[in-house]
């Protein structure tokens, strides 16, 4: 696991260290510390990592800044804030989630353990990704169906166009709401796209979506998906 604090009050930065570094226990963690805004671009420009923990406030610099420019790429961020209110706003593009200061190893430990899990549901409204060099954001409600495409996975929208995004499927699904559902090891739906369910000679089975196109079911992910929809 690769991971960066950026946190520019040194006695916080190096609390939180320990506590990353004890949620991490058992497994090979890389851990940097950086305390500034260029720092941390500069890092990433040549780095590949897995999770950033981000404060928001650094030396008067807004980590927002920071946020909305890499939440797009494929490692997740965890934001580490006394700026509360600015939760929302977080989780809305894509956080997979927010520390309150001060913080706890145990609450540290529950970030650590959601970024283990993969797939816990988050709270976005919007997917932030990349356009021509720009950040835009796509509204979650907008989102037909995700197909994973190797290590980046492919964003298929209710007006059909087709967006790829740095996330894997799996990250991707980290941030996303519980509605979105994993039907196959390439794809995942929002229960809103869902029209029917068909079933095929050979066993096999197939997801008619809103806009009449068909996604294959994978054996093991039928019967909980037939529980979802009949909840």
């Amino acid at each position: 696991m690769k991971a960066i604090i950026v946190e520019d009050e040194y006695m916080v930065a190096k609390r939180l260290k320990r506590f990353v570094e004890n949620a991490f226990a058992g497994q090979t963690l890389q851990l940097h510390l950086l305390n500034t805004l260029d720092d941390a671009n500069d890092y990433l420009a040549n780095n590949i990592i897995d999770v950033l923990f981000l404060d928001l406030n650094l030396q008067g610099q807004n980590g927002f800044d920071l946020l909305k420019q890499q939440v797009s790429k494929s490692f997740h961020t965890i934001v580490v804030s006394a700026n509360t209110d600015r939760a929302i706003e977080a989780f809305d593009i894509g956080v997979l989630d927010f520390i309150a200061k001060p913080f706890t190893q145990e609450r540290v430990q529950k970030a650590v353990n959601r970024l283990r899990d993969g797939n816990s549901g988050g709270k976005s409204k919007y997917l932030s990704y990349k356009y021509l060099g720009k950040i835009e954001l796509l509204p979650i409600a907008n989102v037909l169906y995700l197909k994973a495409d190797g290590h980046y996975c492919e964003i298929h929208t209710q007006d059909e166009k087709v967006i790829l995004h740095d996330k894997s499927l799996d990250k991707l699904l980290a941030v996303l709401p519980e509605n979105f559902q994993r039907i196959h090891r390439t794809y995942a739906v929002p229960l809103e796209s869902i029209q029917s369910i068909i079933s095929q000679e050979g066993s096999k089975y197939w997801l008619t979506l809103t806009n009449q196109q068909q996604l294959p079911i994978g054996r093991t992910r039928l019967k909980s998906l037939r529980e979802c929809l009949i909840q």
